[in-house]
């Protein structure tokens, strides 16, 4: 695209143009907005020049109307110049085909930024032609703020683009998402600080109670500061990242979807997301299942009747093993006899499958398949069994007791132990 700036009156009719490309890199892109500012600055000043009636020499301004019409060039150019660079990153940005890279990333985010910077940059350039920047510290605060907290979310917005860009490459950066909470917070603590200092906030009273006030606080947050302390521990001790799966004391099991300061979020086989402290993670017994390697190992009890052939039962369950499409081909499945169990042969299934999500998916098409194959090959599955015997006596047979008996047992006990056995 080209842009096209007529000159001032008195230096002839010829136009100045650039040329801006629709797509191309950052150096192209600095490089153009550099001649454009050139441009402009060569046809503005010796317009303002020509409206103030002056040499282009004289440093001295008419306070009366020369500096109004100075702060109208100001404004326009920083308006115009505002407008281009919203323009050109806008026309950089527009090919979706270039590769995500973290500049072009970062670019996204702070053309608009840069923009609106320009823009106050010449509100505030006009104010102090005029003089009047002792006279409106509020304005002046006003703008300061403006500009902090548009920078404030333009760096945050860039470091969550460029977790999202590490995310996706090749290497795959585990560090990401604790890196984007703590640049989060720190962005926002400078902010802060910054703020406070523009509008010259007095902070020594509150210093004088901060003692008492930090104590309170540490027993308010105590809960708060121990995940805090419990989530840079999982960092540095690298115990799972988004995507692993894991088991948390054998009472739930789910996908790390997230892992924040605070907390980890857990999407659970029921498609339930379940928020677990990390000072619980960091003080229990955590299993992850995708490490070192995503792949898993099944171990499935079976069983066969005692007089059934060993290899054949091998045999089978292998070619059960073939036919699953869950089950990895290496590595290879295989089978051990275990033991003799109380009333079968008890063998040992150990397969390998591609993801910790699948194993019950996994296991039961295995079972229904060894199910069908013992079934064809007329191999028992044995259960428990139990046998119960009762003797047979004749039916007029009669029990009793003598009552007599009855009752020299009950004297010889109240008169004590026999002295013959004494």
């Amino acid at each position: 695209m080209t842009v096209f700036l007529s000159n001032a009156p008195g230096r002839g009719d010829s136009s100045v143009a650039t040329t801006i490309p629709e797509a191309a890199g950052p150096e192209v892109f600095v490089a153009e907005l550099g001649s454009f500012v050139a441009t402009v600055e060569s046809w503005l000043w010796p317009l303002l020049a020509a409206s103030m009636e002056m040499p282009l020499a004289d440093g001295d301004l008419d306070p009366g109307g020369s500096n109004w019409v100075l702060v109208v060039a100001i404004l326009l150019c920083s308006i115009l110049l505002a407008r281009f660079v919203q323009w050109a990153s806008r026309r950089y940005l527009a090919n979706a085909d270039a590769e995500t890279t973290l500049g072009r990333a970062a670019f996204a985010e702070i053309h608009t930024p840069f923009a609106v910077t320009i823009g106050l940059l010449g509100v505030y350039l006009s104010l102090l032609v005029l003089d009047l920047l002792d006279s409106t510290p509020t304005v002046v605060a006003l703008i300061s703020t403006a500009l902090i907290v548009l920078w404030a979310r333009a760096s945050i917005r860039i470091g969550r683009r460029w977790i999202n860009v590490l995310q996706e490459g090749e290497s795959g950066y585990e560090f990401a998402p604790m890196f984007g909470n703590l640049w989060t917070v720190t962005v926002v603590i400078g902010a802060a600080l910054l703020l406070v200092s523009v509008w010259n906030l007095t902070v020594t009273p509150f210093l004088a109670s901060a003692g008492i006030l930090g104590i309170v606080l540490g027993f308010a947050a105590q809960d708060a500061i121990g995940n805090l302390i419990g989530g840079l521990a999982l960092y540095v001790d690298n115990t799972y990242k988004i995507g692993d799966v894991i088991r948390i004391e054998d009472d739930m099991r789910g996908t790390v979807t997230d892992v924040g300061i605070r907390s980890t979020t857990v999407l659970t086989e029921d498609n339930l997301l379940v928020t677990v402290p990390n000072a619980m993670l960091n003080s229990t017994q955590v299993v992850n299942e995708s490490a070192p390697q995503r792949h898993m190992r099944l171990r499935i009890p079976i069983t066969a009747a005692y007089g059934s052939d060993y290899e054949t039962v091998e045999r089978l369950v292998l070619e059960v093993c073939e036919e699953c499409s869950l089950v990895r081909e290496t590595p290879t499945p295989r089978v051990l006899f275990v033991e003799f169990g109380d009333s079968a042969l008890v063998f040992e299934l150990r397969a390998y499958i591609n993801h910790p999500l699948v194993e019950r998916r996994a296991i039961d098409q295995i079972n229904r398949g060894v199910y069908d194959a013992f079934d064809e090959a007329e191999i028992t599955i044995p259960f428990p069994q139990r046998e119960l015997s009762f003797l047979e006596e004749p039916s007029d047979a009669e029990y009793g007791f003598e009552e007599s008996d009855l009752t020299v047992e009950r004297s010889a006990d109240r008169d004590g132990p026999d002295e013959s056995l004494q």
